[in-house]
């Protein structure tokens, strides 16, 4: 699990040696789903269906992504 210096570091790395770009990964969530703890992403959810504003390096890595939070939200 990463911590929040962690997740910043990686930011900052990605951010400077990479090109990153906006994807909206979309999700079936549970009607009255709601993200747990911090959330890497901007998200928005309505009827089931949340949209997630992923920066990322492609679109595979934005999928990625949020499928690990998603994962670690179940987890938790």
């Amino acid at each position: 699990m990463n911590n929040a210096k962690q997740i910043t570091d990686q930011l900052i790395y990605r951010m400077k040696n990479t090109s990153l770009n906006k994807f909206e990964i979309k999700r079936e969530v549970g009607e009255n789903w709601l993200p747990e703890g911090t959330v890497p992403f901007d998200i928005q959810a309505s009827k089931g269906i949340a949209v997630f504003e992923v920066w990322a390096e492609s679109l595979q890595d934005a999928e990625d992504q949020v499928s690990q939070y998603l994962e670690k939200d179940e987890n938790e």
